[in-house]
C-alpha cells in the first residue's frame, strides 16, 4: 500500500524517522475548492486609509495568537500608518488573547469577530494575511488567503514554506519581533509590488493546491 501525507515536510520527517521509505509514501497536498475562494470586489470597500490585517484560527496555543499580537503591538509603535488586525475563530484561549489586548491598550486596533462563514469575502478585504503558529500540518488557511490575492506572511511552522514558495513572506516561529519586521516591509511595499506579489500567490495556488490538481 501507498501510504500519503499533506505535507512534504511531513513526509520527509517520517522517511527520517524510518517509518516510511520513499517508495512507499507520497504527499499529496490538501487542495481548496478555487471556486468558492477567490477575490471578490466588494462594493463596501474597507476605509482605504487603514491597512486591514487578518488572522483566521482556533484561539489555542498552537495559533500562538500573543505572538501575532505582541509583534502587532511592535508594528504600531514603528510606524504611522492607521493599521487594523481581525481575527477571526474561537476558542478556550479567547480570554486571555482579550486582556492581552486590553493590556497592550490595542482594542481599537484589534476586532474579535468569533467564528464567521464569510471567510472569502473577509480575505478578499483585507491586504495582508498573517498565520503566526507554532506548528501546523498543512495550513489551509495559507492557500485559501492566496487563493483570495491576499499578501501572506506565515511562520515557518511546517507546510507553510511549501505553500508559499517565493510569493509573500516567512519568518521564524515564536519571534515577534521577526513577525513585525516583516509586517512592516508588506505594509511599506507599493500597492502595485503588493498587487503583483497576489496575482503571483493565485497563481501559484490554482498550479499546485486546487481540487483539480
Amino acid at each position: 500500500g501507498i501510504n500519503t501525507n499533506v505535507s512534504q515536510e511531513a513526509t520527509d520527517s517520517l522517511i527520517r524517522k524510518g517509518a516510511f521509505k520513499k517508495s512507499n509514501v507520497m504527499t499529496v497536498h490538501n487542495g481548496i475548492d478555487l471556486s468558492k475562494f477567490e477575490k471578490v470586489s466588494s462594493s463596501q470597500a474597507l476605509d482605504q486609509n487603514v491597512i486591514n490585517l487578518i488572522s483566521v484560527g482556533r484561539f489555542n496555543d498552537q495559533k500562538d495568537y500573543p505572538n501575532l499580537i505582541n509583534a502587532f503591538a511592535e508594528l504600531k509603535k514603528n510606524i504611522t500608518t492607521n493599521i487594523r488586525l481581525t481575527i477571526v475563530g474561537d476558542g478556550e484561549l479567547r480570554a486571555q488573547i482579550e486582556a492581552m489586548i486590553k493590556q497592550l491598550d490595542l482594542d481599537n486596533d484589534i476586532v474579535l469577530l468569533g467564528r464567521r462563514s464569510d471567510i472569502p469575502e473577509l480575505l478578499s478585504q483585507a491586504d495582508i494575511f498573517v498565520l503566526a503558529s507554532k506548528h501546523e500540518g498543512l495550513p489551509t488557511v495559507v492557500i485559501e488567503a492566496m487563493a483570495c490575492e491576499c499578501y501572506v506572511i506565515a511562520t515557518d511552522c511546517g507546510g507553510s514554506a511549501e505553500i508559499v514558495g517565493d510569493t509573500g513572506q516567512l519568518v521564524p516561529i515564536q519571534d515577534s519581533k521577526a513577525l513585525a519586521t516583516a509586517l512592516q516591509a508588506a505594509i511599506s511595499l507599493s500597492s502595485k509590488d503588493r498587487t503583483q506579489n497576489n496575482k503571483k500567490a493565485r497563481a501559484r495556488v490554482e498550479e499546485f493546491f486546487s481540487l483539480e490538481t
